[in-house]
């Protein structure tokens, strides 16, 4: 899914989360759009398929789209992917220039929700391989070069908390604030918005443009 822009060579890849769709990120891929990028939905199976596989599918997206320059926005286990996919040695744009990254209330540092579910089997199940894959792994840097700025919440509301009740705050309902520190981030910033709200939240939105114009957050 595609909302496009002529007004500049530059898009915007959109990656949801877990148990979700390309549709989710609707509303981002709307406000991108009008502020002049064409901005693209990439969906992947967030159950089933292995984490490396999803990376090497979304580098294979991106280098393939026309526009020359290519942000990222992720979302939760979208988020990750994007990290993902920066580890993996031989990822590439052939012939593009990457922008820059916004990551969205990602697990980076593991999730005290989802170790919580997959104490059970309905819970790993549910996880699926991807999120377990990352538990289960050693979290990488970012690369040298790459402009990556974290959005956290802090409105403790969410699903995630009738999986861990005991959620120390501050948290967004499911991510603790701690859980999405990433090495080698250039900025980091916490927002009054729950998990789910940042899908939807156009003060998200706002500081997203903004990291990908200016490569910093308005404070």
């Amino acid at each position: 899914m595609t909302v496009s822009s002529n007004q500049r060579d530059e898009a915007v890849v959109c990656v949801h989360g877990l148990w979700l769709s390309g549709f989710a990120t609707g509303f981002w891929r709307n406000r991108f759009a009008n502020a002049g990028y064409a901005a693209h939905a990439f969906s992947y199976q967030t159950v089933r398929q292995p984490l490396k596989t999803s990376a090497r599918q979304l580098a294979e997206f991106a280098a393939a789209l026309p526009q020359q320059r290519i942000h990222f926005a992720g979302h939760s286990l979208g988020a990750v992917l994007i990290t993902a996919m920066l580890a993996e040695r031989d990822w590439q744009l052939p012939g593009k220039q990457l922008g820059r990254i916004v990551l969205a209330g990602p697990p980076f540092q593991g999730t005290d929700v989802g170790a919580n579910m997959a104490r059970v089997g309905v819970g790993r199940m549910l996880l699926g391989r991807a999120i377990q894959e990352w538990l289960d792994q050693e979290r990488p840097v970012v690369p040298a070069g790459v402009e990556l700025g974290v959005i956290a919440g802090t409105r403790p509301f969410g699903a995630g908390r009738l999986a861990a009740p005991g959620l120390k705050p501050p948290h967004d309902g499911t991510v603790r604030v701690v859980e999405t520190r990433v090495e080698g981030a250039r900025e980091h910033l916490s927002m009054t918005v729950s998990h789910t709200e940042m899908l939807m939240s156009a003060r998200v939105t706002r500081q997203m443009l903004r990291f990908f114009e200016h490569g910093a957050f308005a404070r």
